[in-house]
């Protein structure tokens, strides 16, 4: 049986069911008015189409019959008509369609009359029945699933006693795969170029135009796109040849005007030229000029720059004799934003190792000024890549080892600030204020140190107010004193009675020591020692803040500089104002060697990253002196003198055998190491070289002062 709904809109009144057509006259049943009121709103405008119904007595009856007889009889009445000339009623079927096409307007009495519409659900039919093998906790079946599978694990508890029973597990198997792999011959590619000028392509164009009758029109958008280059490159020509009439007639002008009678200039202004027209408003032009200039510049220092890695150079001329200890002058680190600005302080990037970082700032008080700070590289010798100004002077900066971009710069004000380099900015992402422990001084140096995995790295700052002091980037830019720097007696001579009330009674205008520089030792990073104003070393720890764990006494002024061996790791050297450079030992308070080559302070001190017994100074006087332990100490092997300049600072280079100085004219000087160099030697030849070389200083030493008594 067939209990599919059909729609009312696709039904013929001739395949009606008696009882629904014949309706008695004022009972109109829903079924008769849904689909009097559906016929009607399916056709359009509401007019009458394919048959009609009257309102009155709600009967169905089909247009377009000629006899007028009520289409609401039984069927069986109308079975004779249907038999009857079938001819009749094709011709009746054809006009039907002709008088459907009139529209009747429904009347108010049929638009007022209520509609009944009544849904039936069909019988569910399902296209795709899987039963699940789980139920519900809470179904009806749950319970007699439960105790079927109960009694399931009821029997197989009963057969595991039984011989037969067999507890197995089966695997299927997968299937089996294959790849196949086809090798086949390599296509031969070739590349080629050629260089051409914009003229020589239009020019090209045009003879294919004229020898060929014409070009493709793929073609066309690249003839018009390269003449506009040519027309560009032309008006670029003509603007320079302006610029060259332009500055002809400026230098025209200003000799007029220098010769005119009075010394007055006899010419007016000229109007701006190209050169006051701001390049930042041509997108990419900057940068395109910096890279020729470095291209430029590369080229015009090709041969210094082999000689700074320490190649071969193509011109003889530049390279000394073999076998031969030299320093030999490659160039300056120097511009016009750095004349006439003191060098106070220098490091290296501990990645870019080629990259220098320089401050400039006075030492005066008298003579402050503002700071800077420049990023010199090999790129461009001859201009920084990056500049910022400081609202003071610069005394000391360093690089951070695990995170090589930041770079740590101590100011004469006492402020301790921190920089991105990746940002190039003025503003520092760090700094120290009044109340988050800036110093009362200047901080005359700066040092990342690593304090191990837990503590991570610190920066250590040291100021002449008496602070040694540690600072932690984790959270901010937060501070802890490591030391407070005390005075102490100078024992220079033995003590007697005498002189022990003296000392006793001698009183201290300050208790406060001044601190100058320091250095943490490479055995244990938690020891480290310190050079005062008073000319005094004092051995510290960072488990105790209030005392020293031992101070060592030979010098008579302040100490500017000290630093541990890398090699030797119980030597330390320091270099004072009293003109002299002193070897100490970490076991022995007294001094192994004391070296002294003139009669001027020595600012400034460094071992060599790559010799164990070599190391640099710079003095007052403009003197860059390199020593060797294993040849003198009586003099050094290397002297280079910089007329009218006051040299305050040296870096040996880790990457290339390089020494670099500045000073007072705001320039750095480059020099190469020549037979000094041993970065192939392992670290157990190198100590053993530097012990060899101690152990016969030290024996001559002594030999001359018995000589003496």
């Amino acid at each position: 049986r067939d209990v599919t709904p059909k729609p009312l809109l696709s039904l013929k009144p001739t395949v009606l069911r008696a009882g629904q057509v014949q309706q008695t006259p004022g009972h109109s049943t829903p079924t008769s008015e849904v689909s009097d009121v559906i016929d009607r709103i399916s056709s359009a405008g509401f007019s009458r189409s394919g048959y009609s119904q009257d309102g009155s007595t709600g009967s169905i009856s089909p247009e377009g019959t000629d006899d007028g007889t009520d289409s609401g009889t039984p069927h069986g009445e109308g079975d004779d008509d249907k038999k009857g000339d079938k001819k009749g009623a094709k011709g009746e079927a054809k006009e039907a369609p002709q008088e459907a096409k009139e529209d009747v307007p429904l009347t108010e009495e049929e638009l007022d009359r209520n509609v009944y519409i009544t849904l039936k659900e069909t019988e569910t039919f399902w296209l795709l029945n899987i039963p699940g093998r789980c139920v519900a906790n809470d179904s009806p079946e749950a319970a007699a699933v439960e105790e079927s599978n109960e009694r399931y694990r009821t029997l197989l508890k009963e057969k595991e006693g039984s011989e037969m029973f067999v507890d197995a597990v089966v695997q299927t198997l997968n299937k089996l795969s294959k790849n196949k792999e086809v090798q086949t011959m390599l296509q031969g590619t070739a590349s080629a170029g050629s260089q051409a000028t914009w003229w020589d392509i239009v020019d090209s164009f045009e003879d294919q135009d004229e020898e060929g009758g014409g070009v493709e029109d793929v073609s066309a958008p690249v003839v018009a796109k390269e003449t506009k280059a040519a027309v560009d490159a032309a008006k670029a020509i003509q603007m320079a040849d302006e610029f060259n009439a332009e500055s002809a007639k400026a230098e025209e002008s200003t000799t007029q005007g220098a010769t005119a009678e009075g010394g007055e200039a006899a010419a007016e202004p000229a109007e701006p030229s190209l050169l006051d027209t701001d390049l930042s408003q041509f997108d990419g032009l900057p940068v395109a000029l910096t890279v020729m200039e470095r291209a430029v510049t590369q080229n015009i220092y090709h041969d210094r720059l082999l000689l700074y890695r320490d190649f071969r150079p193509r011109d003889p001329s530049f390279s000394p004799p073999a076998g031969v200890q030299a320093m030999q002058y490659l160039w300056e680190f120097s511009c016009d934003l750095t004349v006439d600005r003191n060098v106070s302080c220098m490091a290296w990037n501990k990645v870019k190792k080629d990259m220098l970082a320089v401050g400039y700032g006075q030492f005066e008080f008298s003579k402050q000024k503002d700071g800077m700070v420049a990023f010199w590289s090999l790129k461009n010798p001859d201009y920084p890549d990056w500049t910022f100004k400081a609202p003071c002077g610069v005394t000391s900066v360093d690089f951070s080892s695990t995170q090589p971009s930041l770079l740590a710069v101590g100011f004469y004000d006492g402020m301790v600030a921190i920089y991105d380099v990746r940002a190039p900015t003025d503003k520092p992402i760090l700094e120290s204020g009044h109340t988050s422990g800036k110093h009362s001084d200047p901080v005359w140096k700066l040092q990342w140190v690593e304090r191990g995995s837990e503590r991570g790295e610190n920066l250590i700052s040291i100021s002449t107010d008496g602070r040694v002091t540690q600072w932690s980037i984790k959270k901010g830019l937060e501070f802890t004193d490591l030391m407070k720097l005390k005075r102490v007696h100078r024992r220079t001579v033995p003590q007697t009675s005498s002189t022990a009330a003296a000392a006793k009674s001698e009183a201290f205008i300050s208790r406060r020591s001044s601190g100058m520089c320091f250095d943490f030792s490479p055995r244990d990073p938690s020891i480290y020692v310190v050079g005062t104003e008073d000319g005094n070393i004092h051995k510290c720890s960072c488990s105790y803040s209030e005392q020293y764990l031992e101070s060592y006494f030979g010098h008579s002024g302040p100490l500017y500089q000290i630093q541990w061996s890398p090699f030797a790791h119980n030597l330390f050297l320091s270099a004072s104002a009293d003109w002299t450079v002193k070897l100490w030992q970490e076991d022995s308070d007294s001094a192994l060697i004391t070296f002294q080559s003139g009669n001027e302070e020595v600012a400034d001190l460094s071992w060599s990253p790559t010799n164990s017994t070599v190391f640099g100074t710079v003095t007052c006087d403009g003197r860059m002196e390199v020593w060797d332990l294993s040849v003198s100490t009586l003099k050094p092997i290397l002297v280079h003198t910089l007329e009218e300049t006051k040299l305050s600072c040296l870096l040996f280079s880790e990457a290339s055998p390089i020494v670099v100085c500045g000073g007072s004219k705001g320039s750095v000087s480059v020099f190469r190491l020549v037979g000094v160099d041993r970065a192939d030697d392992g670290p157990e030849v190198q100590l053993k070289r530097m012990e060899d070389a101690m152990s016969s200083n030290i024996m001559s030493t002594t030999d001359d002062s018995n000589k003496g008594n």
